[in-house]
């Protein structure tokens, strides 16, 4: 009961704000598996039948994080499986070969291979945004060509910390392809990148 007081919108927040979940069996090992996801929790009252927020035509969820596939549980089976008597001592202590296993991504994509967002237009679109992971995983999503209201602030990059969360509004005015991404430059280098289209109404 304590919680469900704590994880709806309050009088100041917009009428439906983002709550994470993640595995507290192994809170390391089970989220670098995928074991994490969104809760989008709506005031009660201003809810479509369906849950969506009233008044809001479209939402995207981002999920920025590192996931590091040597903290998966399933790394030692798919090390075994997939890399075998390929894999010697010195592959293991090669701090490329540990780089390689960190997977700098948006939703679960990397290498700039995020499916394309789109939306319409002079329409409502609510974007929920969320960090995971390690000291490692300080993130800054950045927009290019619209910008977002978030506490009655307008901004076109947030700053997100491992397991913090962001609602913002944005009345896209703009029409194009334009570039999401991470700012960070490091995050930048290894193509934590995305495309949000804008198609007119």
């Amino acid at each position: 009961m304590e919680r469900s007081r704590k994880s709806r919108p309050w009088p100041d927040d917009p009428s439906s704000i983002l709550w994470m979940y993640h595995s507290h069996v192994d809170e390391v090992g089970d989220p670098n598996a995928g074991l994490v996801g969104p809760i989008i929790i709506t005031r009660h009252g201003e809810a479509n039948p369906d849950g969506t927020p009233k008044g809001v035509d479209q939402e995207f969820v981002t999920l920025f994080t590192i996931f590091n596939e040597t903290q998966s549980p399933y790394f030692p089976y798919n090390l075994q499986t997939f890399a075998g008597e390929n894999m010697s001592q010195a592959d293991e202590s090669d701090p490329n070969f540990w780089e390689s296993n960190l997977k700098y991504s948006i939703n679960g994509y990397i290498f700039g291979n995020l499916p394309g967002l789109t939306m319409k237009e002079n329409t409502h679109v609510r974007w929920y945004v969320a960090g995971m992971g390690g000291e490692s995983d300080i993130h800054a999503p950045h927009w290019h060509g619209n910008t977002l209201l978030m506490n009655d602030m307008r901004t076109d990059m947030v700053e997100l910390l491992p397991m913090s969360m962001k609602v913002l509004d944005m009345y896209p005015d703009n029409v194009g392809t334009w570039l999401f991404h991470c700012h960070v430059y490091d995050h930048i280098r290894w193509w934590n990148v995305g495309n949000v289209y804008c198609r007119e109404k």
